[in-house]
């Protein structure tokens, strides 16, 4: 029997134990200040979290330096991420059945290792996330003050000033309820899919300069580059779609909702970087694609779009790489605002972050904070190099992020040894194998950023290491206050991972 990539039997009874705890908390919570609310569909959450992806910009920036690091075998190296992240998926919503409540990473691993860990987990998951925020508020002032100056000839406007235009937007959607911000993300991701299928169908009907080659996928090619290295950049392009479940309060019908969600993310994007990795090698030809690729990395795709479509989709790409990176700031801000707010639920932060708009059912203070801390960013950055920055900041960003997806596939495990109970409803492949598959791809990933890390922040070896210490004193940070609740807040402690809701 083939390995089953969906979640356990929809037909589970009711969760016992732990779970079953926390699901009567989080009934008995309904209409108090601590549920969110929304009324988001599969559809809607997938476009939600695939923004964070920014699809566009990964077609743009990442395709290239896979192909730089992994070779001519690029297209390959990302359907071997995308398979790991499956992997990672089948525990990772296996898990969200009997754990209902919206805290993510947070909650999974406090669950599967613990509340100091889960603590450690949290701090390292706001502090990836608002890195990650701050440096594509960089991203975003930079191509948009290009995009006034060069594509449309208007006047030059410092970067700093239309990083700040997106922090106010994404301020202003942000207190509203979630919902509004779901349309305006799958307006935003429409559009990004539809000119890179524009741009991959030209490329497929024109056939290249020497045809519709294979060559990428063959062994040969795989291994012609640095598989670790291109596996790196690769997974990093996928970081965005573990979001689904911190949404969980604000969707129709979780248990099926959540995995859905999550499966497509993964599949769709999966399916876009593997089919348009390959179409910019047969575009260039494959003899001649890596050559392209050292020259001129952020100018390959727009000049293969340019001669395959047209100069008015070199236009739309430059457009849509300012759209995208709004819309995956849009969904950080979301996704950060609700660890947030999570955190203020559990009194881990100060209680009035847990409150919830009373008309507009969103964790309105969580944002409003995320909105100023993103401006004091965007203004301490002023006088730096902007890209260089972004790049720093947004890799130590991925990093976290990726640790925190190693961590919860290895909770998985421990959750489903703690509670057989639960592990009786589900088979072993859903709560053993496959997650120690995803986990041991994710461990290798990690490896190669930790021993590579000059690569990953872009940066110095002097600024890399002072990057990744300062992850780590944040991770024991989150070990210390996790001790400190317990000896003299043990209520709060209690709390730590939305052990109990309202």
């Amino acid at each position: 029997m083939s390995p089953d990539f969906r979640a356990a039997d929809s037909t589970l009874p009711p969760p016992t134990g732990l779970a079953q705890g926390q699901d009567n908390d989080v009934q008995a919570a309904k209409g108090d200040t601590h549920t969110l609310e929304g009324h988001m569909g599969t559809f809607e959450l997938m476009m939600t979290v695939l923004a964070f992806t920014a699809p566009i910009v990964v077609v743009v920036a990442f395709i290239p330096f896979v192909l730089v690091f992994g070779g001519i075998g690029a297209p390959a190296i990302f359907g071997i991420a995308a398979v790991l992240l499956l992997f990672f998926a089948v525990g990772y919503t296996t898990m969200s059945r009997f754990l209902p409540n919206p805290g993510a990473f947070y909650a999974y691993i406090t669950a599967g290792l613990g509340r100091p860990l889960g603590l450690a987990s949290s701090f390292i998951a706001v502090f990836g996330y608002v890195m990650m925020a701050v440096g594509t508020y960089l991203l975003l002032g930079v191509v948009a003050s290009s995009l006034v100056d060069t594509t449309f000839h208007g006047p030059t406007i410092t970067w700093y000033w239309l990083s700040l235009v997106g922090v106010a937007l994404t301020g202003v959607l942000g207190y509203f309820r979630i919902d509004l911000s779901a349309k305006v993300l799958t307006v935003a991701m429409l559009c990004e899919v539809a000119i890179v299928a524009i741009f991959d169908l030209a490329v497929f009907r024109d056939g290249g300069p020497q045809g519709r080659s294979l060559e990428p996928f063959t062994l040969h090619a795989v291994t012609s580059g640095s598989l670790g290295l291109g596996l790196l950049f690769a997974a990093g392009s996928f970081l965005g779609f573990e979001a689904t479940a911190i949404f969980r309060d604000e969707v129709k019908n979780p248990l099926k909702t959540i995995p859905r969600a999550t499966y497509l993310c993964v599949v769709l994007i999966g399916v876009l970087y593997v089919v348009t990795s390959w179409l910019t090698t047969v575009a260039f030809g494959h003899s001649k694609t890596l050559e392209v690729a050292f020259k001129d990395p952020s100018g390959m795709v727009p000049h293969a779009a340019e001669q395959y479509v047209g100069v008015w989709a070199r236009d739309v790409v430059t457009i849509l790489v300012v759209s995208s990176a709004f819309a995956a700031v849009l969904s950080v801000q979301n996704i950060l605002a609700r660890y947030i707010f999570s955190l203020g639920t559990d009194r881990v932060l100060p209680r009035a972050l847990g409150k919830v708009h009373p008309t507009h059912g969103s964790p309105y203070l969580s944002s409003l904070l995320i909105t100023t801390v993103s401006a004091i960013g965007v203004l301490l950055s002023v006088g730096a190099d902007p890209i260089a920055l972004y790049a720093k900041i947004a890799g130590i960003g991925g990093f976290g992020l990726m640790l925190l997806i190693f961590l919860t596939g290895v909770s998985v495990v421990a959750f489903f040894r703690r509670h057989p109970q639960h592990a009786a409803h589900a088979t072993v492949w859903h709560t053993v194998v496959a997650p120690l598959l995803g986990s041991a791809g994710m461990g290798a990933v990690l490896y190669l950023s930790i021993t590579h890390f000059k690569l990953v922040t872009g940066g110095s070896m002097e600024e890399a290491i002072i990057l990744q210490v300062a992850l780590w004193v944040i991770f024991v940070a989150g070990l210390v206050a996790a001790a400190v609740f317990r000896s003299t807040r043990p209520d709060t402690y209690a709390r730590i991972g939305r052990q109990k809701v309202g």
